[in-house]
């Protein structure tokens, strides 16, 4: 039994020019994006320094966030990281007490694991003293 002729469609090949648009208007797009954050980058770099001593970096990020709004996400992402990590900072000089002389010739998995455990016996303790009511 042969099929309906009314059933068959017949293939046409996809028209070329609405792809070809397609991919011009998506590369235009990422390109005028490109270009604003380009002139919010000039732009901020012809403004009058500001007073190191005097200026807020968060507030004057703020103040101009919708003249900078690329920039002002940046910044609020650059800003939030601290300028100093207090925990590693305070581990690694706690090295010097796993370190020592008489140490010297550890691997540096087992140096690595001493302060880790080092690490975590503080927060244990601190953990119980704060449960039990202790302050240390």
């Amino acid at each position: 039994m042969s099929p309906h002729p009314s059933s068959i469609l017949p293939v046409l090949p996809a028209p070329r020019r609405q792809a070809h648009g397609l991919l011009v208007n998506f590369t235009a797009r990422y390109r005028k994006q490109a270009s604003t954050r380009r002139d919010q980058l000039e732009e901020y770099f012809v403004l009058p320094r500001e007073d190191f001593d005097t200026c807020n970096p968060i507030s004057w990020w703020v103040g101009r966030r919708s003249q900078f709004p690329d920039l002002f996400f940046f910044a609020r992402d650059l800003l939030a990281i601290p300028g100093s990590a207090v925990g590693v900072e305070r581990i690694f000089s706690g090295g010097r007490d796993t370190i020592s002389l008489r140490r010297a010739s550890l691997r540096p998995d087992t140096i690595r694991t001493l302060m880790l455990v080092k690490q975590h016996l503080h927060m244990t303790r601190r953990a119980i003293d704060e449960l039990v009511g202790n302050e240390s």
